[in-house]
């Protein structure tokens, strides 16, 4: 078989892995006083762990899920998707079929150069959202 067909170095987001980002995101969360949800996906988007914590609203999470999603598969913050551009965001949003959103508070998890999955918050202010998404990445990464 000639090596060209194979990809031979891909590394991926384990279990443990995404547990340690939902607990340090979970840990901001309660430092700033904020009930979210909070979902982390594979590099592919599909859900490996998620936490909705006590005054999360319920509503928010399939937005978690689809900021993770989005951050992940679309391999860039999801406050950065269409350009700022609302009418641009919609089509995009439309296009895959909701899957992907320009609602900031979702994030690739980038190991050596490689988006390995997302993680996606949802309850709180863009603001806080983004501090907690942060919060889990951070601490996943020094370990």
């Amino acid at each position: 078989m000639d090596e060209a067909f194979i990809r031979r170095q891909r590394i991926g987001l384990s279990c443990k892995g995404s547990h340690v980002l939902v607990h340090a995101a979970e840990k901001k969360a309660q430092a700033i006083d904020v009930g979210v949800c909070i979902a982390v996906v594979d590099a592919s988007g599909e859900l490996v762990a998620f936490s909705r914590m006590d005054e999360a609203r319920s509503g928010s999470i399939e937005i978690a899920l689809t900021k993770a999603r989005s951050a992940a598969r679309r391999r860039r913050a999801t406050a950065e998707e269409a350009g700022g551009d609302g009418v641009a965001a919609i089509r995009l949003a439309l296009a895959s079929q909701l899957n992907v959103t320009q609602i900031g508070g979702g994030l690739p998890i980038v190991v050596d150069g490689q988006v390995i999955g997302g993680i996606g918050v949802s309850s709180g202010t863009t603001e806080e959202d983004l501090q907690i998404a942060h919060a889990g990445i951070d601490a996943f990464l020094a370990e």
